[in-house]
C-alpha cells in the first residue's frame, strides 16, 4: 500500500471534498454496530430498544450525514460548517467516541461500535476540523459554541433514543 500516495491525496483535499469522509466513516461504524448493538442496548441501556429503533436511528443518521456532506460541498460557508459541526460531526464522531468508550468501561463489555469509534473517527474528526480551521470556516469561539451545543445534543439524543429516557 502506498501510504505516501494516500497522504499526498489527502493533503490536496479541501473541506468541500473531504467532508464526504464523514458519511463513509459513519457507514463503516454502522456496519460494525449492526450485528450486536440492538441486543447490547436491550441488555445495558433499555429493554425497550428494538432492532427497528437501530434501523430508524441509523437510516436518519446516514441520510443526514449525506445531506451535511452535500451541503458543505455545495455551500461551503461559515454557517453551514458551524451547522455541520454542531449537529453532525461533533455529536456523530467526537461524542460518539466518548459514548462507546464510556459504555465499554461502565459495563465491562465491548459496546458494539467501539473499534470504529476509536480507529476511524478520531483521524476523520481531526482532519475535517483542521481543514475547517485552515479554510477559516471555524474559529476558536465558534468551535467552542458548536462543541458545547453538540455535547448537549448528543447527550439528549442518546438518552432519548438508546436509553429511552423521556425528559418531558
Amino acid at each position: 500500500m502506498n501510504f505516501d500516495g494516500i497522504a499526498t491525496f489527502l493533503n490536496r483535499l479541501t473541506l468541500r471534498q473531504a467532508v464526504w469522509l464523514f458519511p463513509i466513516a459513519y457507514a463503516l461504524h454502522i456496519l460494525e454496530e449492526a450485528p450486536q448493538f440492538p441486543s447490547w442496548a436491550q441488555r445495558y441501556a433499555s429493554q425497550a430498544f428494538t432492532p427497528r429503533d437501530f434501523l430508524t436511528i441509523n437510516s436518519v443518521g446516514i441520510a443526514l450525514a449525506v445531506l451535511y456532506a452535500l451541503l458543505i460541498s455545495r455551500y461551503p460557508r461559515k454557517w453551514s460548517v458551524i451547522l455541520f459541526f454542531s449537529l453532525g460531526l461533533a455529536p456523530g464522531m467526537f461524542f460518539n467516541i466518548l459514548f462507546h468508550v464510556g459504555a465499554t468501561a461502565a459495563y465491562g463489555v465491548y459496546c458494539p461500535g467501539l473499534i470504529t469509534a476509536l480507529v476511524i473517527y478520531p483521524p476523520v474528526f481531526v482532519f475535517l476540523s483542521r481543514l475547517a480551521y485552515q479554510e477559516h470556516f471555524l474559529t476558536g469561539r465558534t468551535s467552542l459554541m458548536a462543541f458545547a451545543f453538540a455535547g448537549a445534543f448528543h447527550t439528549l439524543e442518546v438518552g432519548i433514543d438508546v436509553f429511552k429516557i423521556r425528559p418531558w
